[in-house]
């Protein structure tokens, strides 16, 4: 079991690479994991701090996971903020919307001609 637990420095090593390579994408989906790569890293390093009686590493751990979760917290209100700014629950009216955004095409205004065809002298598209 110790050489295992000494070991464990090098996985919590890459771990914590990936997780920081992550929370850079531009791709929220991969921030997102990120965060929690991030906890996975810190709980790696704690097993290992443990085994080698590193206390101060330990206490370190801790406090990354206490401001990666504040992180998380605090990219959520961002991500949030960001839905609602792109996606007004506002109606034609201003007055706001209580029903929850559909993607149901049902209730959509069309244009006139919008399903029409192009003249013939317009050509292929190819």
């Amino acid at each position: 079991m110790d050489q295992w637990l000494e070991a464990a420095q090098w996985p919590a090593m890459v771990v914590t690479v990936l997780a920081t390579w992550l929370v850079g994408s531009r791709s929220i989906a991969r921030r997102r994991a990120g965060f929690w790569v991030f906890l996975a890293s810190n709980v790696l390093w704690i097993a290992w701090g443990w085994h080698g009686d590193a206390y101060a590493l330990i206490a370190l751990q801790l406090a990354l996971i206490a401001m990666n979760l504040r992180g998380m917290r605090e990219a959520r209100k961002a991500w949030q903020a960001a839905a609602r700014r792109a996606f007004p629950a506002t109606g034609a009216t201003g007055a706001t919307r209580a029903e929850p955004l559909s993607l149901d095409q049902s209730g959509m205004r069309r244009m006139p001609g919008a399903n029409a065809q192009p003249p013939a002298a317009a050509g292929s598209d190819r």
